[in-house]
């Protein structure tokens, strides 16, 4: 593919403001406002937002808000790492989703929090470390995002 580039735009603005500095401050000036109004982001992109929220309201809960317009199927589901259980496994298809779960009956150890809204997965791993039954903490140590998109691979070009 060849590309031509022409030079004669350049050209014409060195001599502009190689002949009168007030006319190279202008033409700055409209070069900086043109390059504002090309670099706004689109506003698609300023109001799209994670379709999961996890927070930690508190020393024992986390807080989990799922934002689902197009209605996919969201699977939300907490297992006992040290021992392989299900504490919960929910399906919704609603287009909005929250909860709180609280980990305060639950025994000490290592839990994954797993979410899935469509194709997109969320893993939280949470350390419950509890005292004295119905005063655990928690502490989430990793999360991980990761979405699965649909890739087509081909051999030939």
């Amino acid at each position: 593919m060849k590309t031509l580039f022409s030079f004669c735009p350049v050209q014409f603005a060195t001599r502009i403001s190689a002949a009168t500095p007030s006319a190279g401050l202008v033409l700055a000036g409209a070069m900086v406002l043109l390059g504002m109004g090309v670099a706004q982001p689109a506003a698609a992109q300023t109001l799209a937002q994670e379709p999961v929220q996890v927070s930690q309201p508190d020393s024992e809960s986390l807080r989990v808000r799922i934002s689902n317009p197009a209605q996919k199927s969201i699977v939300l589901r907490v297992v006992h790492l040290d021992n392989g259980r299900w504490v919960l496994n929910e399906t919704h298809k609603v287009p909005a989703y929250g909860t709180r779960l609280r980990f305060n009956d639950l025994p000490t150890g290592r839990y994954a929090v797993m979410l899935q809204v469509g194709p997109e997965r969320y893993r939280y791993t949470v350390d419950v470390d509890g005292q004295k039954p119905g005063a655990s903490t928690i502490a989430v140590r990793e999360l991980t995002t990761r979405r699965v998109e649909n890739v087509v691979a081909s051999a030939g070009m």
